[in-house]
């Protein structure tokens, strides 16, 4: 497990074992980002201790080089976090918050773009165009992959972890699908989720065509039409959704939020409440469903 180093004094005040849990109550994805980001941080101080006006400075040079907000964020959430895990006084304060907030609005044209939102129509034609395009297996499993991630709001981490024990069918056709854990659930506590109708006969149907019946819910597929063993990758499902949304001529930067998005979107067609949208979406703050 890559860790993250302290990034003042190199005294601690808490313990290595109280370190190791402060380590994995973040995702590991999110510890390679921050550790990735404090090591740029230490290289461009070259010695100098990591103080307010230092990573003030170094937030400014980021804009200067062009960079966007969310780098500069995560710089200063990654030496918020390393101060909380070696239990010592984060060294941000006014200086780089001001100089954040300035980055802010002087590089909101910054980045790579908004996310394009795949809505609820759209998705119905990739998962259509997925499943009766070619006929193939991969074909049914991607219109599985896709359906359950509209319906559920998941994110491609959350789909690439199911396992067959997940999903229990429903008397009327529909089922539920617990997420053990995710982003925003770091103790594990989960969650159960609505899959409608549709979504269910579809995921029953790759079920059916690929003879699974417990552990990876969604797993590779090798050359000849063999599924393997082992579940697809986050960064496979990525692919995935980005390929299927191409053959649907969906245009703009498709990622692997898009589905997530484009159902918060449609959700807010429907006129569903910004509060509803948060419990729909479990997000932990009203302010990504009330931006979409």
């Amino acid at each position: 497990m890559k860790q993250i180093k302290p990034i003042a004094d190199a005294s601690f005040t808490i313990g290595s074992d109280a370190q190791a849990l402060a380590q994995v109550s973040i995702s590991q994805a999110t510890r390679t980002a921050y550790s990735r980001a404090l090591v740029r941080l230490e290289a461009a101080l070259d010695g100098l201790p990591v103080t307010d006006a230092a990573v003030a400075d170094y937030v400014a040079s980021l804009h200067s080089l062009g960079r966007s907000p969310a780098t500069a964020e995560q710089v200063v959430a990654a030496v918020r976090f390393a101060a909380r895990v070696a239990g010592q006084p984060s060294p941000i304060g006014a200086a780089t918050d001001r100089v954040l907030a300035g980055l802010r609005r002087a590089g909101r044209n910054r980045g790579r773009g908004q996310v394009r939102g795949i809505q609820w129509e759209q998705a119905d034609a990739m998962v259509a165009l997925s499943a009766d395009g070619d006929g193939s297996l991969a074909g049914v499993r991607d219109a599985a992959i896709i359906a359950v991630a509209s319906d559920a709001m998941l994110r491609v981490s959350e789909v690439a972890a199911l396992n067959c024990s997940d999903i229990v069918a429903a008397e009327d056709g529909s089922a539920r699908l617990s997420v053990q854990t995710s982003k925003t659930d770091q103790e594990g506590s989960g969650a159960v989720l609505f899959l409608g109708p549709m979504t269910a006969r579809r995921l029953e149907g790759w079920l059916d065509a690929a003879g699974i019946e417990d552990g990876p819910l969604f797993r590779r597929i090798r050359r000849g039409g063999h599924v393997g063993t082992e579940r697809i990758s986050a960064r496979a499902i990525r692919s995935i959704i980005q390929k299927r949304a191409a053959d649907a001529g969906i245009e703009g930067r498709i990622s692997g939020h898009s589905l997530r998005v484009g159902a918060a979107q449609s959700l807010a067609v429907a006129g569903a409440s910004i509060a509803g949208m948060q419990a729909a979406g479990r997000w932990k703050s009203p302010a990504m469903p009330g931006h979409y």
